[in-house]
């Protein structure tokens, strides 16, 4: 509701020198990229039983894990960015798989039609706007990243710790409103630039987002009893925080489990 003090300067300034070091964009890089694909197996072995082709999904979900340590080999965070890309097609083409097909989802895409991609796209919003307020309490500055490139009016470092959420928040309360059917495609309406959500769907997305961050964290190691989902989140981005002033020697993700 109001613009960020000045109180968290100290930390705005060490983390634009963490950004301007080479060596520091690429190890967090590394990490979130790892504990993304960490988080997207997770997911495809909880719902490999459901799916049609179970087999086919327990294999995308060994190779994530392989591509999950080849991370660690990567010199540079294009490198990175590259083993992430490649890890998306193969999970997303799992995802697909453990889906109703009827929902018509065949890939992930920004603009696509299908009510998948629709849901998802607001889903990714709503996760957003939790991540830019978790580090803005923090103290840190959502615009300037580490694995995506800062640019203008984009809250790139929130998009950077939302890859380690992606599987857990985004893409299961997904599935958990595909699968109740509580959102389906005749919830999807013309809009002026393509398929809109209608009212009732969104008022579906964002009561059973929100219940997903009330819910107990499960994480390996086990989080502090009564934490929630949006209790880790928060706390996440204090690690973070404690990573970029040299409190911590390393940051770790979410392990999901």
């Amino acid at each position: 509701m109001e613009a960020p003090g000045a109180g968290h300067v100290l930390a705005r300034r060490r983390q634009l020198e963490r950004h301007s070091d080479p060596s520091d964009r690429l190890e967090l890089s590394r990490v979130l990229v790892a504990g993304k694909i960490r988080n997207q197996h997770v997911l495809l072995r909880r719902r490999a039983r459901r799916a049609e082709e179970p087999d086919l999904v327990w294999q995308a979900a060994s190779r994530l894990s392989a591509l999950e340590v080849r991370v660690a080999e990567c010199g540079d965070v294009a490198q990175v960015m590259g083993v992430e890309g490649g890890a998306s097609g193969v999970y997303y083409r799992a995802f697909a798989r453990v889906l109703d097909p009827a929902l018509g989802f065949t890939g992930r895409g920004r603009r696509n039609g299908d009510v998948v991609n629709a849901l998802t796209n607001y889903c990714s919003a709503l996760l957003r706007e939790t991540v830019v307020s978790g580090l803005l309490a923090a103290g840190l500055d959502p615009y300037l990243s580490f694995l995506h490139t800062p640019a203008r009016g984009r809250p790139t470092l929130a998009f950077d710790l939302m890859e380690e959420w992606r599987p857990v928040l985004l893409d299961s309360t997904v599935l958990a409103l595909t699968g109740l059917r509580a959102v389906t495609a005749r919830d999807l309406e013309d809009g002026p630039d393509g398929p809109w959500l209608s009212s009732q769907a969104r008022s579906q997305i964002i009561t059973r987002f929100h219940a997903r961050l009330a819910a107990p964290a499960r994480g390996w190691p086990a989080p502090p009893a009564q934490r929630t989902y949006a209790d880790q989140l928060r706390a996440q981005c204090v690690a973070l925080r404690a990573w970029i002033l040299g409190e911590a020697e390393t940051y770790d993700p979410f392990a999901w489990r």
